[in-house]
């Protein structure tokens, strides 16, 4: 596993990237009226690391 610095404005961990998720699961989810936690169903995602939460955080594209 790669070292990330979070002091690092331009660090990659903060871009969005695409997964595909199989299996339901509990996760932060984004959306235009905000962000909560919920199940995320089978498909595919945009996720990134949140500083703010300390952990990943999913939004449909």
């Amino acid at each position: 596993m790669d070292d990330w610095n979070a002091d690092d404005p331009e660090s990659e961990r903060d871009e969005w990237e695409w997964c595909t998720i199989l299996v339901p699961r509990f996760a932060l989810n984004v959306n235009r009226t905000g962000m909560k936690t919920r199940w995320l169903w089978p498909g595919r995602y945009l996720y990134r690391w949140s500083r703010t939460y300390k952990r990943y955080v999913y939004r449909r594209h």
